[in-house]
């Protein structure tokens, strides 16, 4: 009797292990988890750990999607000879790229990470544009349908991996295409439509999955008219891919989001359908709207689990249940334009971690992983810890709500990178909610100086942490006044402007006082950390949808309290 008492205890306590395993064994359910660094275009490369294979290889990435324009390392002289000019400033560019990719390979080669390489396809040297551009366009634009168009695609190709064979495969990039890196090289967009993307896509699949038995990941984000978006509508997703034959090395790559990675935004719809194998991308950055990780802004658990404004709320643990989806590629650093710009990567490294250990542990909460990465990474005290959290969870609507609002859909990108844009803000006024929108605006102020208070409170074993800690919130708490004025000075002038409000003389005077005292404190803030990230800027507005800078409604109140 005792012996089967025991056989039975040992039997139960074998059952225990085995559950108590279960973490790691589901740690295979995303087989992919790939990292990019998304260099600015036409700015100098980030220098971060990021772009580090081997670092990246510790981390648990098995995958590496560099951009490093591969497409611009290939001379087409199998194609053509000379087609390309010899000794010429355009030949020798393309040498000195071939060059430049070959010790990031062998770099790569040396960590064991196997590399896809974000690519352009329809970029090619100006003298082919020249030569052979007129051959490759239907109605004045270039086209994959054209028979000149696919030879030269199928030469890069070939080319690209006979000079680069340790080439893991590819990461296919359209709808927007980038030149500010590439001075000696013409291209555009390869595709407009569900039949673009089905005879390329076609193409691709043979000249990559099946002649080369190398990866092929094909991004959805595209551009275009909205009921024809590859990446926003199930049923053109549908359309295309289920014109494409499945293959082991054909992966769809689609953002988490409905959209760009953007707050106010449902999860995306085209995820989790289909036959194909899908990769789901994670901007660590959110598109460079919300700070760049200067300041605190958490992700975490907004995108692993949904954001409190979902309708539907829906994150990456949704997912578990849907065998097409294979992995996680996250975006760390880049992600848009310009700043801010900082030394330390303290938010960052947050961010970044709970996306790669929610894929290789997707059952874990996420509270348990925020612990883990606050205990066993940042070595934190348990009070620390929930004083960190505390900040994080905070961060989630102050970061939001200070440049939004849940009572109406905002335009978003008035402010992106380190941009301030004079945002129309008339919808407010015409809807009636101005007042409750300030309101908004005044009380998320009180949640920013919250958040400064505990920063102040938290105690880092690393002090050089701990000091970007503290400098970073107050940074985020001074940007967040900066732009409750920005506020309060756009419905000011819809107000005038749609109500015919008379000119608040006190108000304006106040406003420019605040705004020239808050950026003295910002400037100060500055000049007196050496770890504070770069500032924003108001003089200038880029990519910020056709807004003007902040500077010049400024100059505008200046100008109104001059002449009354």
């Amino acid at each position: 009797m005792k012996q089967f008492i025991f056989i039975a205890l040992l039997v139960l306590s074998l059952a225990g292990c085995k559950k108590e395993n279960k973490p790691e064994e589901v740690a295979a359910r995303y087989p992919i988890l790939y990292n990019m660094v998304h260099h600015n275009p036409g700015e100098p490369r980030f220098n971060t750990k990021y772009t580090e294979p081997s670092y990246i290889k510790e981390l648990g990435y098995n995958g590496q999607v560099p951009k490093f324009e591969i497409q611009c390392a290939v001379t087409y002289d199998a194609y053509e000879d000379n087609l390309v000019p010899d000794n010429t400033p355009e030949k020798m560019w393309i040498h000195r790229k071939a060059a430049d990719v070959r010790i990031m390979l062998e770099n790569a080669k040396r960590a064991e990470m196997p590399i896809y390489p974000f690519t352009d396809v329809f970029v090619v040297p100006k003298s082919v544009m020249a030569k052979y551009g007129d051959e490759m366009k239907l109605d004045g634009r270039l086209s994959i349908h054209q028979p000149r168009t696919q030879e030269i695609l199928k030469a890069q190709i070939d080319e690209i991996f006979t000079k680069f064979p340790e080439l893991g495969g590819l990461t296919i990039r359209f709808g927007e295409t980038y030149l500010h890196d590439t001075p000696y090289h013409e291209g555009n967009r390869p595709v407009y439509g569900p039949d673009d993307h089905i005879k390329i896509l076609n193409l691709l699949r043979e000249e990559v999955c099946v002649k080369r038995n190398k990866k092929l990941i094909y991004r959805t984000w595209d551009w275009g008219k909205v009921k024809e978006k590859f990446h926003l509508r199930p049923e053109v997703y549908l359309k295309i891919t289920n014109a494409v034959e499945t293959h082991p090395n054909l992966y769809f790559s689609i953002k988490h989001v409905n959209g760009d990675f953007l707050r106010d935004l449902p999860f995306n719809k085209t995820i989790g359908i289909g036959k194909h194998q899908q990769i789901v991308e994670v901007s660590i950055n959110q598109a460079g709207m919300y700070g760049r990780n200067a300041h605190p802004y958490y992700i975490g658990k907004g995108v692993i689990e949904g954001w409190p404004e979902m309708e539907e709320k829906k994150g990456l643990r949704d997912l578990y249940d849907n065998e097409q989806v294979k992995g996680i590629w996250t975006w760390t650093w880049g992600d848009g334009w310009f700043g801010p710009y900082f030394g330390n990567e303290f938010w960052m490294d947050l961010n970044e971690f709970m996306i790669r250990e929610f894929t290789k542990n997707p059952l874990k909460s996420e509270e348990a992983i925020f612990k883990e990465y606050a205990s066993t990474h940042l070595k934190m005290s348990t009070d620390n810890i929930t004083k960190l959290r505390d900040l994080c969870l905070l961060s989630v609507d102050a970061v939001f709500k200070g440049q939004a609002t849940h009572m109406q859909y905002m335009q978003p990108w008035w402010i992106r990178d380190h941009f301030f844009s004079a945002m129309d803000m008339s919808i407010y006024v015409k809807k009636g909610i101005a007042d409750a929108v300030l309101v908004e605006k005044k009380e998320n102020l009180k949640t920013w100086y919250k958040m400064e208070e505990i920063a102040n409170s938290i105690s880092l074993p690393n002090k050089e942490d701990q000091e970007f800690l503290k400098v970073s919130t107050t940074y985020g708490c001074i940007k967040y006044e900066l732009i409750e004025l920005i506020f309060r000075t756009q419905i000011m002038f819809a107000q005038m402007e749609i109500d015919g409000k008379a000119f608040d003389k006190e108000e304006a005077q106040l406003i420019l006082k605040t705004y020239k005292d808050k950026w003295d404190e910002w400037l100060t803030l500055k000049k007196e950390n050496p770890c504070c990230p770069t500032l924003y800027v108001d003089y200038a507005a880029d990519h910020c949808m056709g807004n003007e800078p902040f500077n010049t409604s400024i100059k505008k109140l200046e100008s109104l309290l001059k002449n009354n």
